[in-house]
């Protein structure tokens, strides 16, 4: 059974998307799906969580980009079977799909109000006013997921099972609070920030909860010194070493430790190496090309960061990006083993930083 976690209350059909994340019973897709709101990580996320539930595996849908997607190609999509198609229910996500609704409006007034099981349209927009004809049609015959704004409980609510459920890290509620403070309602960077504590969790196995200490929070979560980290992973990858050294030494007179400025790097220059493992599968898989941008996009890049990323891929280099994944592994271990004493964990930080050189 889903954990019960406090959410919005339901306003004219609308679940609130902590709501809908908090479910976990498997469920027929409807013909229309709709997340609605401010935050893009939560409607990508809700949207996700929908496919899942519905038994569809995300990387398998056909997707679209609302700025350029023409009606013709995702009814087309939607309403044929292909050659290879498996003969299941056909998906097609309209990423950022507000422009898309202005172009086609009365198309998809049409399809949603014709529409049976089987076929299953998923729009991510920032707005739909309630007193559109297209949001009381997918009221009647599908799901609305919002991501307005919560506070307080329900805000802390979900970063606790949003730890647990996707990091494996188990927070207390003061915990959860601080994390609320210092990055605010930004589902995106609190995911960021969990997946970097999952690194220093106590857990017993890859698949149990771990537990994080109050010391370790305060040292890892926001604050100015999270911004320096992320621009001194950005010197690294773009190979501006004695750059990345003074950052370094600047984030350690300051109080910050090298096993915590390593735990916040690691979370972001995996990104690199992550991407570089999939294109490489890509190749063995007969791809003509890297194929960049959805490497990146797969690797967990915001999609309006994907061009300076792409950048910063090569200037790495691609020998390097894939070495990454086994550089840090190595580091790990150092940091946990032979140099786990602070002056020796700074040394093995910045041998690691100077392979990027």
């Amino acid at each position: 059974m889903a954990a019960k976690t406090p959410g919005k209350p339901k306003s004219e059909g609308l679940v609130h998307a902590f709501e809908h994340l908090a479910q976990d019973s498997p469920k027929e897709l409807p013909p229309v799906v709709i997340a609605i709101g401010p935050d893009d990580f939560l409607r990508r996320a809700s949207i996700d969580h929908t496919l899942k539930l519905g038994g569809i595996d995300p990387m398998n849908i056909s997707r679209f980009d609302g700025q350029d997607a023409q009606w013709r190609d995702v009814n087309d999509e939607l309403s044929t079977q292909g050659l290879f198609d498996s003969g299941g229910p056909k998906a097609a996500f309209i990423r950022k799909a507000d422009p898309f609704l202005t172009a086609y409006r009365e198309q998809l007034e049409g399809w949603i109000e014709q529409a049976t099981l089987g076929s299953t349209l998923l729009l991510d927009l920032q707005t739909l006013p309630s007193n559109q004809r297209v949001y009381k049609l997918a009221q009647s015959k599908g799901l609305l997921i919002g991501t307005a704004e919560a506070k307080g409980a329900e805000f802390t609510s979900w970063i606790t099972q949003w730890g647990i459920s996707k990091h494996k890290v188990q927070l207390t509620a003061s915990q959860a609070g601080v994390i609320a403070d210092r990055i605010g309602y930004a589902c995106g960077l609190i995911d960021c920030e969990l997946a970097k504590l999952a690194l220093f969790a106590d857990s017993n196995g890859a698949d149990s909860i771990g537990k994080v200490s109050d010391a370790r929070v305060d040292e890892l979560v926001g604050g100015w010194r999270t911004q320096t980290v992320w621009k001194l992973s950005e010197a690294v990858a773009e190979g501006r070493i004695a750059e990345a050294i003074e950052g370094i030494d600047k984030l350690i007179m300051s109080g910050q430790t090298a096993v915590g400025i390593a735990a916040q790097m690691s979370w972001s220059l995996r990104r690199y190496g992550v991407a570089a493992a999939w294109s490489e599968q890509q190749k063995r898989f007969g791809a003509q090309s890297p194929m960049l941008p959805e490497a990146l996009s797969r690797a967990g890049f915001r999609p309006y960061d994907l061009g300076k990323e792409e950048n910063r891929l090569k200037k790495m280099g691609w020998n390097r990006a894939k070495d990454i994944l086994t550089w840090l592994v190595e580091l790990e271990k150092e940091l946990k083993g032979s140099h786990s004493q602070e002056d020796r964990a700074r040394m093995a930080l910045e041998s690691f930083i100077f392979r990027f050189q």
